[in-house]
């Protein structure tokens, strides 16, 4: 559910925006929505696939032989555990780079 909203919740900002959007807005919603889809349809099927044959594993090997075979899984599982944290703050900062633009974009019709 939370790549979900990832992907989504860029895309209602940008179509509910109360004033013109920039390109610098549009782009960073843009980075933001396609970080949560990564997630969602590359790296969340991925990563359940590694927990998943890490529990088969366990089920199977016990002792040095179960080292041997979950050392590459659980390396396999860090490497996109860590890209999905990256993806996870790339949607971070394009969401927070929306908001300075639409908090510009607003503070131009504020009278002085």
């Amino acid at each position: 559910m939370f790549f979900q909203m990832q992907a989504i919740s860029p895309i209602i900002l940008g179509l509910t925006a109360p004033i013109a959007l920039t390109t610098g807005a549009i782009t960073s919603l843009v980075a933001a929505s396609i970080s949560g889809a990564v997630n969602y349809f590359v790296l969340l099927p991925v990563t359940q696939g590694i927990k998943e044959e890490r529990k088969k594993v366990a089920k199977e090997y016990s002792g040095d032989e179960l080292e041997l075979k979950d050392a590459p899984l659980r390396k396999s599982f860090g490497q996109s555990h860590g890209l999905s944290l990256l993806l996870n703050m790339t949607n971070v900062l394009g969401t927070l780079a929306y908001g300075i633009y639409l908090s510009k974009g607003i503070f131009k019709y504020i009278p002085k």
